[in-house]
């Protein structure tokens, strides 16, 4: 098969990348329930969301793709991938193609593997926010969901003025997303995509195995005639002319190189060119001192095991610096849960309240990554991105804000479209006896009207307790029927503070 012939595969997979990405906006931005019924798989086969919930049986497929045909997640359904190859692109065509040509950069190893190490430990020891910065499907959904899509309402005339806290929230939001998005095109326009390759976990763990797939890109050096086109437009810069050798493990599989060879010496195959000329060969790197040419076997041991002990002693001070972080965030979260089951009224509240489908708050806070589809998709808007309701190293994980809106009675979107696992699916009537929070009254506050009893659709709070001083009929919250919607608090006309609030359950 020619190159030009295998030039079919690029055109192929940019269909295919432009697909998937359309879908994920339309998924990101929608209200509708249409986007979750035909694109939500594309937020469920995303691999670190997918690592999150212990989706094995996509992690399996993806690497079993990927030893078959390399790195072709990350040109494909990747959505920060095709970003990356977009800003790539419009950069070549803003001025002369001499300026943006690439050339080959050797593997930045050190920092790509510390920081797929420091991943690997922030997910062991539940602290997410490093994943939640470093995920690429995370990066591009905050970015629609909490810049793109508020733009997009307002422009509409749907933007409503919000609380202050809720101000708070969307400007950080908007902040790190639009930040985020902006630093990773800007490197994509000079370097390519060296995000992908020297910071992206998913991009790291998939290279490990792609090195040895099946299917990868091989130049012919009997018929290379060294133009180097192929490595202008590498925009993974894994093309070494030098040596005629592609490192598989950055290759993203984009077909880049195979149209631009003006000699059909490069192609996408299972076989590994022979040299025709021996001397030609690459050889391995000698030892300083050693007979050029051969190599010290001892030295090479050596150094890969002084290169592990490294790495052991990065991933045990990782776990012994954070474990100060964590046992503080341990200590307040029981301070907090002290303070309720000690049976004190709380006259705000002290517990943020998660989305439906948590049974078990750790896990919840474990495997969110922050992307923010679930609060894309609130249908009454009670979903806020978190500041330091869980800590500031669960950032834009999903909480509710009773003071703006209450959770639908019905509603069960938010748990069936989450991908990282983070939410347990539920049904409608597994909805009426999730409880996530408890209703608590202020007697000193309450007005009497009853409004809070006529909202709540459990009928968990009755209106019996008399009150001598002021003559009238006080509510009372039944706990074993409150599941913490919030209607109650979001309809309490007390002022200047709310006489019932919701806290959640720890």
């Amino acid at each position: 098969m020619t190159s030009k012939t295998q030039g079919i595969f690029r055109r192929l997979r940019i269909v295919v990348a432009m697909a998937a990405a359309a879908g994920l906006v339309w998924l990101l931005v929608s209200n509708g329930m249409d986007s979750v019924k035909y694109a939500g798989f594309l937020a469920k086969i995303q691999f670190l969301p997918a690592a999150m919930a212990f989706a094995i049986s996509t992690i399996v497929a993806w690497l079993i793709i990927t030893i078959i045909f390399g790195r072709i997640y990350c040109s494909t359904v990747c959505p920060l991938g095709t970003l990356q190859d977009a800003a790539a692109r419009l950069a070549r065509l803003g001025s002369h193609k001499h300026h943006h040509r690439y050339h080959y950069q050797k593997p930045l190893s050190a920092l790509r593997y510390s920081i797929l190490i420091m991943v690997a430990a922030s997910g062991i020891l539940g602290v997410t926010l490093l994943i939640s910065l470093l995920d690429p499907y995370s990066i591009v959904a905050r970015f629609f969901v909490f810049t793109i899509k508020p733009l997009w309402s307002a422009l509409l005339g749907l933007f409503d003025s919000t609380p202050a806290r809720l101000a708070a929230a969307s400007v950080s939001g908007i902040a790190i997303g639009t930040l985020s998005i902006a630093i990773i095109a800007w490197l994509a326009a000079v370097n390519g995509r060296v995000f992908c390759n020297s910071v992206c976990p998913v991009g790291t763990t998939l290279g490990l195995i792609s090195r040895h797939s099946a299917f990868h890109i091989d130049i012919n050096t009997d018929k290379c005639i060294q133009c180097r086109k192929c490595e202008h437009v590498c925009k993974a810069r894994c093309i070494d002319m030098t040596d005629h050798v592609i490192d598989a493990s950055r290759c993203v599989v984009c077909f880049d190189c195979v149209p631009v060879c003006p000699n059909d010496a490069i192609h996408y195959t299972t076989n590994r060119h022979q040299l025709s000329i021996p001397l030609m060969q690459k050889i391995q790197t000698p030892v300083a001192g050693s007979p050029s040419g051969f190599t010290d076997s001892k030295a090479t041991a050596s150094a890969e095991k002084m290169l592990l002990d490294r790495r052991a002693f990065l991933a045990t001070g990782l776990i012994i610096a954070a474990s100060p972080v964590i046992a503080s965030t341990k200590k307040r979260r029981a301070s907090l849960s002290g303070g309720l089951l000690a049976g004190q009224e709380a006259l705000e509240p002290t517990i943020p309240v998660t989305p439906p489908g948590v049974y078990n708050r750790k896990l919840f806070l474990h495997r969110c990554t922050g992307c923010g589809l679930c609060i894309s998709h609130c249908m009454t808007k009670v979903l806020r991105p978190s500041i330091d309701e869980y800590g500031i190293l669960r950032l834009f994980h999903p909480v509710k804000d009773y003071n703006r809106a209450y959770c639908a009675y019905g509603c069960t979107r938010c748990s069936n479209i989450c991908p990282s696992g983070a939410l347990t699916p539920l049904t409608k009537e597994e909805k009426h006896h999730c409880a996530v929070g408890l209703a608590k009254v202020s007697l000193d506050r309450c007005i009497g009207c009853g409004s809070c009893a006529s909202a709540c659709p459990a009928k968990a709070i009755e209106m019996n307790v008399f009150d001598n001083r002021q003559g009238q009929i006080l509510p009372v919250v039944d706990a074993k029927i409150c599941i913490g919607c919030g209607a109650c608090q979001y309809v309490c006309p007390a002022t200047p503070a709310k006489a019932i609030i919701v806290n959640g359950l720890v």
